[in-house]
C-alpha cells in the first residue's frame, strides 16, 4: 500500500580491510571554522578534509560504472601546531619534518594527486555498527607503483565558492554551510560569494 511508511533498508557498508594499503589523495576540502565543545571546554577550530581512493580495493556501486575504488576521507583541525594530528600525519606521509618556512604557511592543495600508504583500522560505533577509519598516513617507499587516480582530483575553498561545490558530498556541504566563513558570506549555497579579504594560506 503506497501510504504505508517504513524505515529504509540500510545496505551493509563495504569496508576497507584493516592493514596498510596504497592510496592516492584526490581531494582537499575546506570546511571552515566551527565552534565545538571538547571535554566541557568550548573550542573554535578551522577544519579541513583530505580524501583518498584505494585502487586495490574495488567495488561495484552501480552497474553502469563497473568497478570503482573505495574511498575514505579524514577530517583534521587545519593546524600545523606541534601537537596537531595534521602535522604529524603529513610529516609521516612526506617522510620528513616541516621546515620553519613551511610551518608559516603550507599549501595543502599540493598534496592532491600524490600517492600514500594509508593505515586502516576497524572500530565499533556507539550504535554497534562496524566502521573503518584512516589511522595513519605513511610515505610510499621508492619503487612502489601506485595506479593513477580514477576520481577527478579537486580542491574546495570557501573563499573560491562556488568552484567545485558540486563535487562535495551532501554531508560536506552541510558542514561548510555551518561554518563562520560561510555565514559571513550571507548567501545560500547556489549564490556567488562576496569578496573575502582575509584569506587562508592555501
Amino acid at each position: 500500500m503506497s501510504l504505508i511508511a517504513k524505515e529504509d533498508e540500510r545496505r551493509p557498508k563495504t569496508m576497507v580491510p584493516e592493514g596498510v594499503h596504497v592510496a592516492r589523495c584526490y581531494a582537499v576540502v575546506d570546511l571552515g571554522t566551527h565552534h565545538e565543545t571538547w571535554k566541557g571546554q568550548p573550542k573554535i577550530r578551522r577544519k579541513v578534509i583530505l580524501s583518498f581512493e584505494f585502487p586495490s580495493q574495488l567495488h561495484v556501486f552501480n552497474e553502469e560504472d563497473g568497478e570503482q575504488p573505495l574511498g575514505r576521507s579524514k577530517t583534521f583541525t587545519n593546524s600545523l601546531g606541534e601537537k596537531a594530528t595534521l602535522r604529524k600525519m603529513l610529516q609521516s606521509w612526506r617522510g620528513r619534518a616541516f621546515t620553519q618556512k613551511e610551518l608559516q604557511g603550507f599549501d595543502l592543495s599540493t598534496v592532491v594527486g600524490h600517492p600514500v600508504q594509508c593505515g586502516i583500522i576497524h572500530y565499533e560505533k556507539d550504535s554497534g555498527e562496524k566502521a573503518d577509519t584512516i589511522d595513519s598516513l605513511i610515505a610510499c617507499p621508492q619503487g612502489l607503483s601506485v595506479p593513477d587516480a580514477i576520481n577527478e582530483p579537486y580542491t574546495y575553498s570557501i573563499e573560491e565558492h562556488p568552484k567545485n561545490w558540486d563535487k562535495l558530498s551532501k554531508w560536506m556541504q552541510e558542514q561548510v554551510t555551518e561554518s563562520d566563513e560561510w555565514k559571513a558570506l550571507g548567501q545560500t549555497p547556489d549564490e556567488p560569494p562576496t569578496e573575502i579579504t582575509d584569506k587562508p594560506p592555501f
